[in-house]
């Protein structure tokens, strides 16, 4: 799903009212639609953000009674994951970096007012990526328990396919097609699966399927076992994933089975723990990702409170196992006597777990203090013995910005491990997470050496997103994008690591790996491409870096008209004379030049003068507002400008069937280019079409 901005939600704490209204008319005059408040002491900033929902936040070193250090402390104890850029008085490198260790996320001059609109909307673009990957998460997640219970408990034949082949299936869909294991059905197509009668028929479904991957779709149709037998079959086609891939589910219905009532029946058995009478740990994280969701929606902030009863294995010992778990229903019961509208669950043996919206850490903490107070004080007759008996309690939250649910939980266990080992490993304790334990991790200096291993040792990863020529189709020309696996099976994305590349020098190394290696994959190819590089702003200051793109194309044997070279308007402004030259050099060299993101600035139109782009890629918010007639009109009227001028035209961030209907019809557009048209692909190759 695509997240938009409409209007940035902006508090600034300031020193100065005329300052502050001079700073916003500059961003509302760079086509930046803000709503903003301003706080001209401490006071009224922490009465903004507990009144409030705030995207980013401008701040002065001091404004009235207030320092930016004692609103970065607000926000951390509020948990709210605002971004704060600091308006510094002196800007220096020393500067910045002691502004980014307190806790800014960029660092301006106070004065350069149009650096500070190029970071407000760099940051902007950050909080959309944000807000979009959360939602991507929340219904991926929901996708996979949905499907994972279906897959486990269903009655129903069930596969999963990618690419046309099969990548795992359920026992009953492997016996019904006369396989052994579902491995042996591995990497068959599903046409095998279909009687020769019927195969049209399923060529045009994942025709169709090949354009909006998003719909379900029924065939009525013979299926073939593999001793070549025929039988009549449904097959549901649906979107889903598989191991966090995204993929095409199969479904062949069981005939006579009401699969709603089992699904319902098996519900009702996984939520609740035969022990304790209280809800399972399954049940728990559908309300820790229900938290996620609307911490996401709504910046609500919730706390995660995990509470291990102490020396558990010793009061097992004495107790037996049924006075073991008396004690547990003892804890049990009490524990729900003081939940109150907290979620409340047995996560694993002597674990439980609770999860209650809080307003700040502070209650939290307070919270947790005294169910640990409560439990040392409990004294529950258990086997008409008197128990003496603590507990540990670890708490984590959830923000706005939380990637998971899994995430939170494991935190708190983490947390209540520590709490446990307190008091010479007695516990009886409690441990409250903080954000800086996990500053190291993803610092800034962690990720400049994981730039160095990758430059080194190559790395990155490359992805190919194609551009879709709405006159002809034999024209291929692909976006490469990079990224940077990390050791725990995530990925850092360029917007992640860029900017401390550019910090440490290793700007232009990384552009050029990209390119020699994005190259090499379009000359292993076998077919001719076009290939679409960006250079990032910081690259353009290396006065040799062209001369090395065109040694590294000619290596390549690829022919200057197959190659653009791309750079964002911001970038092209900040960097004016370099893009020029750069431009110079490699267009005489027969290769084209792109400006992205083109649109945003005041008058955009004054890049043309100095730079003669033979393309221009729009920025990213004229296609969110093509909902809109007025925003449809503005489109419209620059892609006229554009056109007018013989430059080709790229929309990009393609989404939707309503943004590409449009968009067919608007007049002017070459190119079209989104996740609705194709994703990045890990391997360079030419999608096929129906």
């Amino acid at each position: 799903m695509s997240y938009a901005l409409d209007n940035l939600r902006l508090l600034i704490a300031h020193d100065s009212q005329d300052e502050a209204e001079q700073l916003m008319n500059v961003l509302r005059n760079a086509g930046r639609a803000t709503r903003a408040h301003l706080a001209l002491g401490e006071d009224e900033l922490l009465r903004a953000l507990k009144g409030g929902s705030w995207e980013l936040m401008l701040c002065r070193p001091k404004f009235g009674d207030g320092t930016f250090e004692k609103a970065v402390a607000h926000l951390n104890r509020l948990g709210k994951a605002i971004p704060v850029i600091l308006l510094a008085d002196e800007f220096s490198t020393a500067s910045v970096k002691a502004g980014m260790s307190q806790g800014a996320r960029a660092v301006a001059p106070t004065d350069d007012r149009e650096l500070i609109s190029l970071m407000v909307d760099r940051i902007t673009e950050y909080l959309r990526l944000r807000k979009e990957l959360q939602h991507s998460e929340i219904v991926r997640h929901d996708a996979e328990k949905r499907l994972s219970l279906l897959m486990d408990q269903s009655r129903d034949a069930i596969a999963y396919v990618l690419d046309g082949m099969h990548i795992h299936a359920n026992d009953n869909y492997v016996d019904m097609f006369g396989y052994e294991s579902a491995d042996d059905l591995a990497g068959v197509p599903i046409m095998d699966m279909v009687s020769a009668a019927d195969h049209d028929k399923l060529k045009q479904l994942l025709r169709s399927r090949a354009q909006d991957e998003n719909q379900t779709q029924e065939l009525d149709c013979k299926g073939v076992n593999t001793e070549g037998k025929e039988f009549d079959a449904t097959f549901t086609f649906s979107p889903s994933t598989y191991d966090g891939e995204a993929c095409t589910q199969i479904v062949i219905r069981a005939s006579g089975v009401d699969q709603s009532e089992i699904e319902a029946r098996l519900r009702e058995m996984s939520e609740k723990d035969q022990v304790t009478g209280l809800f399972s740990r399954n049940w728990f994280m559908d309300q820790l990702d229900d938290a996620v969701a609307a911490a996401a929606r709504e910046s609500r902030l919730s706390a995660v409170l995990y509470l291990r009863l102490d020396d558990f294995e010793h009061h097992q010992s004495s107790l037996g196992i049924d006075g073991a778990d008396g004690l547990l229903r003892a804890v049990s019961h009490w524990l729900t006597s003081q939940a109150g509208e907290a979620a409340l669950a047995r996560v694993d043996g002597e674990d439980f777990a609770l999860l209650m919206p809080v307003e700040d850490i502070d209650a939290a903490a307070a919270q947790a203090d005294k169910l640990r107070q409560g439990i040392e004080g409990l004294m529950p007759e258990v086997s008409a013995r008197t128990v003496q008996v603590t507990a540990s309690v670890g708490v984590s939250f959830i923000r706005e910005d939380a990637r998971n649910s899994q995430d939170s939980l494991t935190t708190a266990l983490k947390c209540c491990n520590q709490a446990q080992r307190a008091n010479d490993g007695k516990g009886n304790s409690i441990k409250i997470h903080d954000p800086m334990d996990d500053v190291a991790a993803g610092s800034s200096e962690a990720i400049a050496m994981q730039l160095r291993q990758a430059l080194e040792q190559g790395g990155f990863k490359l992805h190919y997103q194609p551009l879709m020529n709405l006159e002809d189709d034999s024209d291929h020309l692909f976006e490469v994008f990079v990224s940077l696996p990390q050791k725990e099976g995530d990925v850092l994305e360029a917007k992640d690591f860029i900017p401390v590349a550019a910090q440490e020098g290793m700007g232009g190394k990384i552009d050029r790996w990209v390119v020699l290696n994005g190259m090499r994959a379009a000359a292993a190819l076998g077919q001719p491409v076009k290939m679409l590089f960006n250079i990032n702003g910081s690259s353009l200051a290396d006065a040799g870096l062209a001369d090395w793109m065109l040694k590294a194309m000619k290596a390549a044997k690829m022919e200057g008209r197959n190659v653009y070279f791309q750079f964002s308007e911001g970038d092209a402004t900040t960097y004016l004379k370099q893009a020029a030259l750069f431009a110079q050099k490699v267009q005489a060299a027969g290769c084209k030049v792109s400006i992205s993101r083109f649109g945003g600035g005041l008058d955009p139109f004054k890049l043309f003068e100095h730079i003669p782009a033979s393309m221009v890629k729009f920025e990213g918010s004229f296609t969110e507002e093509l909902s809109k007639p007025e925003g449809r009109a503005r489109l419209a009227e620059i892609v006229k400008q554009v056109s007018e001028g013989g430059r080709t035209t790229v929309i990009g961030f393609v989404e939707s069937a309503a943004q590409m209907q449009a968009l067919w019809t608007l007049g002017g557009v070459n190119y079209l280019q989104g996740y609705y048209l194709q994703a990045p692909m890990d391997v360079l190759q030419i999608p096929e079409t129906a």
